[in-house]
């Protein structure tokens, strides 16, 4: 077998495991947890490793943050069993230079899937492909809220995506209701674009990101509708 050839297992057991900590990450993502957190704890659980933290007793909280953490654990344990199966079978039946060979080609190839990875618009490409394959399968329904942080007496700070299913679509920000929902919509998110304490003439378009302060009880029945 060529030296090629024989790290080949290897590389694409990596990449699987790329793709599920990415997957995993995206869908915590989508729950409302931000980007950051999400990561450390998609990879926490997938590595066994460093999952006692602040933010565990959020996951528990939350159905679906909960079985993603569940399958990245039982992945990570067959994982672990998958890289030392390929490394019993790619390495240690060759001469010492042979297996040094591999081992140089395989931290290359490795080193050029982690440059690739880091790459911002590839990073950017995958995760909005990912992110669409995760909201059509209704995984998750919608992008639908990202709660920052509570303030007393029910209020908070959350961001609300527009979809097509949006009644406020199309609506100017006075059309939509929203103050009398007791909610205040202090920016407006729109591709490339920020709008920053928007009119109430400002009309609300389909993938709008619309981050709110009121109550949360409210801002989350607005999202079950969007």
């Amino acid at each position: 077998m060529g030296l090629v050839p024989a790290v080949i297992p290897i590389i694409l057991v990596v990449v699987v495991f790329f793709l599920i900590v990415r997957i995993a990450t995206i869908t915590l993502k989508l729950t409302g947890m931000d980007e950051q957190t999400a990561r450390f704890q998609a990879i926490s659980a997938f590595t066994g490793t460093g999952f006692t933290t602040k933010e565990a007793e959020t996951i528990l909280d939350d159905q679906v943050r909960r079985k993603t953490i569940i399958v990245l654990m039982v992945l990570g344990k067959v994982g672990i069993v998958s890289v030392i199966a390929s490394l019993f079978f790619s390495f240690g039946k060759n001469t010492l230079y042979d297996d040094l060979s591999k081992a140089a080609i395989l931290l290359a190839l490795i080193f050029i899937l982690y440059k690739i990875t880091t790459l911002k618009e590839f990073s950017r490409t995958l995760n909005k492909f990912i992110e669409k394959r995760i909201v059509a399968r209704g995984i998750i329904k919608q992008k639908a809220m990202e709660e920052l942080f509570h303030l007393p007496k029910g209020y908070g700070l959350a961001q609300l995506t527009i979809t097509s299913k949006s009644k406020e679509d199309g609506f100017t920000l006075a059309e939509a209701g929203f103050i009398k929902k007791d909610i205040l919509i202090l920016s407006i998110e729109r591709k490339d674009k920020l709008i920053s304490f928007p009119h109430a003439n400002d009309v609300i378009k389909k993938g709008d990101k619309l981050l709110c302060y009121g109550l949360i009880d409210n801002i989350k029945n607005c999202a079950k509708l969007m």
